[in-house]
């Protein structure tokens, strides 16, 4: 599913950003614009694969169903519509609540409504509580928003936050092999470092691009696609 994620999602290209950032991203091979297709995917399995504890838990699945349903068969803007009014209604409650905005936030960002997205990762974050893939979805976004908008300041921290809190890999290969290795909390670290080491080299900072990208190297040698772009990256160093 990840190897396919980025022929899902929208372009970088469509945004309002200026056009030196637009060609930097795209001739690395990023899709600055994307949040990762798979945060949404394992999102949405969850409700509705996991299964509910109690009925109130239920309820709240069962009034999201709708704008799912209208997700799943690609019709975005209805999806929106009612993830919207359902945030508005104040019916959505706790990790319900943050699941609907995240997935609001995503498409308003793809829409290229960055500031609208913004307001919504940080609803999504203000609600989920300690659950790992709706904070590492709002952090992402937020740092994604932050790159658009060209505060690479703000991008940095958001991105070496979220680095801090759910990636837990430590590229012992030793461990790795003996399957000691910790797991990341999320399947998108490596995109995080990858985005961090662009930023960096974005900003004048090509020490800190090497030293992120070779981050991704050692953390993440095993996946293809990062360790290729992490190897032409430091070879334009």
């Amino acid at each position: 599913m990840a190897n396919n994620m980025s022929n899902n999602m929208p372009n970088a290209g469509t945004s309002a950003s200026g056009s030196d950032m637009k060609e930097f991203f795209i001739q690395h091979g990023v899709k600055v614009g994307a949040i990762l297709l798979v945060v949404i995917l394992v999102v949405i399995a969850i409700i509705h694969f996991q299964g509910s504890k109690n009925k109130a838990d239920a309820a709240q699945a069962e009034l999201l169903g709708p704008a799912l349903a209208y997700e799943y068969t690609g019709k975005k803007d209805s999806a929106l519509a009612a993830y919207e009014e359902l945030i508005v209604s104040k019916q959505l409650k706790g990790e319900t609540l943050a699941k609907a905005a995240l997935l609001a936030g995503n498409i308003r960002f793809q829409n290229g409504e960055f500031d609208n997205a913004a307001i919504l990762y940080q609803k999504a974050l203000d609600n989920a509580g300690s659950l790992p893939l709706i904070r590492g979805g709002a952090l992402h976004g937020q740092a994604a928003v932050a790159i658009e908008k060209k505060d690479y300041a703000a991008a940095v921290n958001l991105l070496e936050k979220f680095i801090a809190e759910f990636g837990k890999r430590t590229g012992d290969l030793e461990d790795r092999y003996e399957k000691l290795e910790p797991a990341d909390q999320v399947p998108t670290v490596a995109d995080a470092f990858w985005k961090l080491a662009l930023v960096y080299n974005q900003m004048g900072y090509p020490d800190k691009a090497k030293t992120a990208a070779e981050k991704i190297l050692k953390n993440y040698g095993d996946n293809q696609i990062y360790s290729d772009r992490a190897k032409k990256l430091i070879a334009t160093l």
